[in-house]
């Protein structure tokens, strides 16, 4: 079994650490997940199920205005 000096780890990580840090921020730049374009009526169709949605929970009592520009959702209701 071979002994390994911690002064030795540390310098194997200096000596290494540009090298993963580029390997990983390769990586992360082709991880990039593309989406395609929503088509017009698909977009008008989802803006209408959102619209609905929203006034039902309105109607229910889920959704209260607090103020200008805070609402609070009580999702405690469905």
């Amino acid at each position: 079994m071979r002994k390994v000096r911690l002064e030795e780890i540390n310098e194997i990580i200096e000596s290494e650490r540009k090298n993963a840090n580029q390997i990983i921020a390769q990586h992360l730049r082709r991880r990039r997940k593309r989406s395609r374009t929503r088509s017009t009526s698909e977009i008008e169709a989802l803006n209408q199920i959102s619209i609905r949605s929203w006034k039902k929970a309105v109607e229910n009592g889920w959704i209260r205005k607090v103020s200008d520009r805070k609402w609070y959702y009580d999702n405690t209701k469905l």
